[in-house]
């Protein structure tokens, strides 16, 4: 099943808009301005006839209102102009509606995906996704001032954009880039504003806020770029962190102004932790490996760098950078903790902590297994020899970089090469880790000085005997070859600082992953895209299935953290749990309580990949109804108690177990159009739910079963019915005493 990816840029928007009504796609206004013939287009593709209405936001609005999603001041600024965040908004919405009506929605998807964007009119001879004929940092500085710019909350006292930018908005041939920068320099949380009084003034003092040592060259370009570059890509990795954590504000886990003081706290570590000792073992086997032991693993297939457990992210290059300075001083790394399986005779280990560390050291060396199986691919598409063609990418990667792009219309950015695990370089300049003998090293990639003479450990060595062939610079490693659930747990736990922080979603899914069960709820919440490795027997369901993580992305559940796999555990724990009173237990204690179960009862029916199967398609029929009914069915009081747009947690979960429970005992049909004819009851009954204040198991709990209780009676459902249905079919039900919650009240 294809996943659809929303635009990137609003060439590529507005494009998808023509492309949808089946017309010609016109040229952008000046400025590169979306015109309203878009959205008339737009419009018709759903039946809509816009050419009567006032202005392109009230076209906007429009369309926005016949396909149920919110229209905000994030879709429209002045001068009655769309933002990328509202092009996107409507187009999305109307893809979703009309992939379910085509016969091919994966073929409608692949279309626009490759669709060439819309061509602007100041630049109607655009072939490709390059505007100018950039250097590498400058290109790299370019698509980190885009990423900073995007619509989005910010720490107190950071001063955002007025309008998302875009790639074109940037030249450095003419200064612009200098504005930018301006722009998004809160992001950067520099020790003070930029000078933005004349070029001169603007680069020194770049020079001195990003604290470049005196030279008669330090407000040069060519010096001042590569430090701004790791500043905005570091600025980019905590604006990401910054607004995971402000996801938590709903549910009351983080303010505003929590979240501020961890963005500055972060900006104020120490961005070099230096853990020169690993922990010790706890029920396994302590021993020390060569970085090619890691190497040929992974060349081999024995080395799992991403089980489904772990994230699918990869460190900025900056941390990347520093990591393999850290190994060329011979400073000792922290412990790399593995898990020794057997797969079919074979032993494999499994990274439980450590794959960032790994992933850096295989991209340096132009090792790694993804990197290696593109390379193939190409070789193939190139018709050249594939052994070859890795020979060159492994020995003589800048001149595999000019073959590349002879042959290929997508520049190797940073970003991009570290999308693709490609090597990259050390850092230029005065780098004082790089210093000595290590100076030679600056800017260069491996394959570059693998020759070179260093000392490591005391002892002399080659680079390349130092991450090819063995030597005295060692990695700590903790396999364990019998491990329990509570040993993960604190594995985890220990080793939470190094690199991103897991919180609790994260660890179960390590301590539970081998159960089908949790490998399920994975793959149908959308946060573990290969179905086929990690949960096969959803395969024959799933473009059924699929359907699931798209409506709780639209319901602003996205990837992070694992939201949508708590959410979808949390009504499975609910509908297939029967263990009393669950006002007793919190939210984890009562998830963890269903997988213990399973885990710990060879014949529980949830042990059954046919069940698993039924199970995960009723929770996904229960969210096709609830997206399927009309926004307004449910009052916005309910949806969210702060009066914002998206829907808080407790009641999209409170609303979706009512309805999976009503779904376990009717057809879709059938509870589709009671919910059609039942909106005005459901919509007043709701207003009267109030999330409750307080954040306690008890209250949260006491809410769900008023939810449910009060649906189930709407709809004409009996508890029991459904309660006996779903304990039937898979064992267990908790419908029963999720319902005694309120009714002992």
């Amino acid at each position: 099943m294809v996943i659809y990816t929303s635009a990137g840029s609003k060439p590529e928007a507005v494009a998808r808009m023509y492309f949808l009504a089946g017309r010609p796609v016109e040229t952008l206004g000046r400025g590169s301005k979306e015109k309203r013939s878009a959205l008339e287009a737009l419009g018709a593709s759903l039946g809509l006839d816009l050419t009567a209405v006032a202005g392109k936001s009230e076209c906007g609005a429009a369309i926005a209102r016949h396909l149920g999603v919110e229209w905000d001041d994030a879709c429209h600024s002045a001068g009655d102009t769309i933002t990328l965040v509202g092009l996107n908004r409507l187009v999305d919405a109307a893809v979703s509606r009309l992939a379910r009506d085509s016969d091919d929605p994966s073929q409608l998807i692949n279309d626009l995906h490759d669709l060439p964007p819309a061509p602007r009119a100041d630049r109607p001879d655009q072939e490709s996704t390059v505007t100018v004929d950039l250097t590498e940092h400058q290109q790299n500085a370019a698509e980190l001032i885009v990423q900073l710019s995007q619509s989005g909350e910010a720490p107190v006292g950071v001063r955002t954009t007025p309008e998302p930018l875009e790639r074109d908005d940037i030249q450095f041939d003419d200064g612009s880039w200098r504005d930018r920068v301006a722009l998004v320099q809160d992001w950067l949380r520099l020790p003070a504003d930029l000078d933005i009084s004349s070029a001169e003034a603007f680069q020194s003092s770049l020079a001195d806020l990003l604290q470049l040592e005196d030279g008669h060259d330090r407000n040069e370009l060519h010096v001042v770029l590569p430090r701004l570059v790791e500043r905005l890509e570091r600025a980019v990795t905590l604006r990401e962190r910054f607004l995971e954590e402000l996801e938590l504000a709903a549910e009351g886990g983080a303010t505003l102004t929590t979240a501020t003081q961890r963005w500055n706290d972060a900006w104020d570590e120490n961005e070099e932790d230096e853990e020169s000792e690993g922990g010790g073992p706890i029920h396994a086997q302590a021993k020390t490996w060569s970085i090619t032991q890691f190497a040929y693993y992974a060349s081999s297939g024995q080395l799992n760098l991403s089980p489904s457990y772990q994230r699918a992210d990869v460190w900025p290059t900056q941390d990347a950078q520093l990591l393999i300075e850290s190994v060329l001083r011979g400073v000792p790394l922290p412990s790399v903790i593995l898990l020794e399986m057997s797969n079919d005779g074979r032993t494999v280990y499994e990274v439980v902590d450590g794959k960032q560390r790994l992933t850096s050291i295989l991209r340096f060396v132009g090792m790694h297994p993804k990197a290696l199986e593109l390379v193939k691919s190409k070789a193939r598409a190139w018709g050249m020899n594939e052994r070859e063609l890795v020979d060159l990418f492994q020995k003589d990667y800048p001149q595999f970089r000019k073959l590349w792009h002879q042959n290929e219309p997508t520049r190797l950015t940073n970003q991009v090469e570290r999308n693709l695990y490609f090597p990259f370089r050390l850092r230029s300049g005065d780098v004082r880790p790089l210093s000595g003998e290590l100076e030679k090293l600056r800017g260069k990639y491996y394959s570059q000085i693998r020759e070179e003479r260093i000392s490591v450990v005391g002892v002399p060595h080659s680079v390349l005997e130092v991450f090819e062939l063995q030597s005295d610079y060692q990695v700590p490693v903790i396999v364990y070859t019998k491990v329990t659930t509570d040993q993960i747990h604190e594995v985890f736990k220990l080793y939470n600082k190094q690199g991103k922080h897991l919180n609790a979603e994260e660890i179960r899914n390590a301590q539970y992953h081998r159960l089908d069960l949790m490998r399920a709820l994975l793959v149908t919440a959308g946060d573990a895209e290969d179905v086929t490795e990690v949960a096969p027997f959803l395969e024959p369901h799933w473009s059924d299935l699929s359907s699931t993580p798209k409506t709780l992305d639209d319901y602003g559940f996205g990837r992070a953290g694992y939201k949508r796999t708590k959410l979808l555990s949390w009504v499975a724990s609910v509908l297939f749990l029967d263990k009393g009173k669950p006002e007793t237990r919190s939210t984890a204690t009562q998830i963890n309580a269903l997988l213990e179960r399973v885990g710990q009862r060879p014949s529980d029916r949830l042990r059954s990949v046919t069940a698993i199967t039924e199970a995960m398609l009723l929770l996904d029929h229960g969210l096709d109804a609830h997206a399927g009914a009309a926004t307004d069915i449910w009052a916005q009081s309910f949806r969210n108690s702060q009066g914002k747009g998206k829907w808080q947690e407790l009641q999209l979960v409170a609303s979706i177990i009512g309805l999976c429970a009503a779904r376990a005992v009717m057809d879709g049909d059938e509870l589709d159009d009671l919910l059609d004819e039942l909106a005005p009851t459901i919509r007043a009954a709701s207003a009267g739910w109030q999330r409750p204040a307080k954040t306690q198991s008890r209250e949260q709990w006491l809410f769900i079963s008023r939810v449910v209780d009060g649906l189930l009676e709407i709809l004409g459902v009996s508890p029991q019915d459904a309660h006996e249905r779903i304990a039937e079919q898979f064992g267990e039900s908790g419908l029963a005493a999720l319902l005694d919650v309120s009714r002992r009240a």
